[in-house]
């Protein structure tokens, strides 16, 4: 008999309900100009799946801290995250193809910059179905991340391998 626990790591479903969270809303700055590239979106899907790595960064970027949950701060991923997505960009890439082949995702190409992303008026009707506790919980973590928008995409990485190397010591 297995336990009624979903790995978001390997679970096809809730990773696309993820990538459509944080596209609905993360794709655009205030001022309307698209935000999330693949290097970005990459960051930041590592980031709402481990809230704890998330609260690590945040100071370190300088925003305040995630307000982590009893049962994030007591988990395994917190005394261990699982840090092999941050290196596989093919399920990233696999996620977004499976979004675009279903019209949920559109992408613009900039010159220089690579592919952004956002959400389709289908996209936006398909994240406004995705509720309760884990993609509440996704929300708030994304209202966290808006703040970061505005930071390069260098200081965040840089932020990343900060906690990483502080982690594997």
């Amino acid at each position: 008999m297995s336990l009624p626990f979903l790995d978001a790591d390997e679970n096809l479903h809730l990773n696309l309900g993820i990538i459509v969270i944080l596209l609905q809303c993360l794709s655009k700055s205030s001022r309307g100009s698209l935000k999330l590239n693949n290097d970005r979106l990459h960051a930041y899907h590592f980031l709402i799946k481990n809230p704890v790595k998330l609260n690590q960064v945040m100071p370190l970027l300088g925003k305040n801290g995630y307000i982590l949950s009893h049962q994030d701060s007591f988990s395994v991923a917190s005394i261990s995250a699982n840090v092999d997505p941050l290196f596989d960009r093919e399920a990233l890439k696999s996620l977004l193809t499976i979004l675009i082949s279903q019209k949920i995702v559109d992408v613009e190409y900039r010159k220089n910059e690579g592919f952004f992303y956002k959400l389709t008026n289908l996209g936006e009707t398909k994240a406004g179905l995705l509720n309760g506790d884990f993609f509440s919980e996704m929300r708030i973590a994304c209202e966290q991340l808006k703040g970061t928008l505005s930071i390069s995409q260098s200081d965040i990485n840089k932020a990343l391998n900060q906690i990483m190397r502080r982690d594997a010591f």
